[in-house]
């Protein structure tokens, strides 16, 4: 039988065995390239149980291979003994004996066995084979496709579980960021969550589906009770309030002659109309000097303790882009202007865990422009290292406090980080 003319009588024969020989001994190899068969054995090893000292021999073999040997008429054979490969890798004979077995009950090797059992290659005189005896990666092309479709689904299984983890933390502090501001209603949830996340029985990718199912009907019922809030606030008692018109001269009006585009208008100013004063207070000023408000300037609305010269001192959208290279790599986000920061603001959120009423309340406390870059800092910061920031959510919190009281050096910050 052709399957086993090739296996030696000394070896027991498994399933595996059989059909990488059936494989070898067909003589329609398709045609593959040295280079193919180690780029993709080395991906699928690990999908297939290829690690430690079983890697090892399979890089050595393929170091040895020769690349002519996978053309048309000519076998990918390697003669070299069991004993030249433990003293290459530095273990026992039975160590590389199973090694050898595995590579081969995977696919990737097949026994090609002479009369006394030793490998040997002899070449004619223009480099073919005359008779080559020892391990041979016949296998390995009939299933290359095979494997490089395993390869592909274990680096789509790898990155999918990495996205899990990342979705368990991220989840685990927005709730964990709740309980710490409403510990009433929330504690509960937050133990539920922490023993969701040591359930062994579940694996990563089901905890984080079930933290995000958690976390979004949280989200959901706090929104339909701030509804039933306000629909419960009527407005049929309110009565209705005349206007107030201004019926005396400002001094700053007085004393301002550019605010007026004509002499009309000054004319008006100067009498005791009424009528004719608020017409001139709706009116535009036309006059020179009129200046767009910058991002910077817009960043210190909101409230009277803000600094926006203080807080936002220092601080560009560049300076943002270079300081920030791990977030843009993570998220995906490029952070080139000021509305692409603020546009990211929701998916920073999330990523440190942090909660939407706890990101709302920095906006309106010191804008929406400072309230982003701490945001990003922060989330830059626990990226490159997580042990250092237990409580992203804590930590930006401080960062906006610290704001308000005019002691937050961003631009340091940044540049610490680039």
């Amino acid at each position: 039988m052709p399957t086993v003319s090739n296996v030696s009588s000394f070896r027991r024969v498994t399933p595996g065995i059989l059909a990488s020989a059936h494989l070898a001994s067909q003589e329609d190899r398709p045609k593959v390239t040295k280079k193919e068969i180690s780029l993709v054995l080395k991906r699928v090893a690990p999908a297939i149980g290829i690690d430690g000292t079983t890697y090892h021999v399979l890089d050595i073999l393929l170091g040895l291979v020769q690349a002519d040997d996978f053309q048309s008429g000519k076998r990918p054979v390697v003669a070299i003994s069991n004993q030249r490969l433990a003293e290459y890798t530095r273990r026992t004979t039975r160590t590389v004996t199973r090694c050898l077995k595995k590579l081969v009950e995977a696919g990737v090797l097949a026994y090609r066995d002479s009369p006394t059992g030793r490998r040997f290659v002899y070449r004619g005189s223009e480099g073919e084979f005359a008779q080559a005896y020892g391990l041979d990666f016949t296998p390995a092309c009939f299933n290359l496709e095979a494997f490089r479709d395993q390869a592909d689904a274990f680096q789509r299984r790898i990155k999918a579980e990495q996205d899990a983890k990342r979705a368990v933390t991220r989840y685990s502090r927005a709730i964990a960021d709740l309980a710490v501001l409403d510990p009433a209603e929330f504690e509960s949830l937050a133990t539920q969550a922490h023993a969701i996340v040591n359930r062994n029985e579940l694996t990563i990718l089901e905890k984080a589906a079930v933290l995000e199912s958690l976390y979004q009907e949280t989200l959901v019922s706090r929104e339909a009770q701030s509804l039933e809030i306000k629909d419960k606030m009527s407005s049929a008692g309110d009565i209705g309030v005349s206007p107030l018109f201004i019926t005396t001269q400002t001094d700053s009006l007085g004393s301002n002659s550019n605010r007026t585009c004509s002499n009309e208008q000054e004319d008006n100013l100067k009498t005791d109309n009424g009528f004719a004063v608020e017409v001139a207070l709706e009116k535009e000023p036309c006059g020179p000097g009129i200046k767009s408000q910058q991002p910077k300037q817009q960043a210190g609305r909101g409230g009277p303790s803000k600094l926006p010269e203080t807080n936002l001192d220092g601080v560009s959208i560049g300076l943002i882009q270079s300081a920030c290279s791990a977030v843009q790599a993570e998220t995906g986000f490029s952070l080139n202007s000021w509305p692409a920061l603020c546009g990211a603001a929701e998916h920073l959120r999330l990523l440190i865990g942090l909660s939407p009423s706890g990101y709302q309340l920095a906006v309106e406390r010191q804008g929406k422009y400072l309230a982003a870059a701490c945001l990003v800092v922060v989330a830059e910061k626990a990226l490159r290292d997580p042990e250092q920031i237990v409580s992203p959510g804590g930590y930006f919190r401080a960062m906006i406090d610290r704001a308000g009281e005019g002691k937050l050096h961003l631009h340091k910050s940044l540049h610490g980080l680039v």
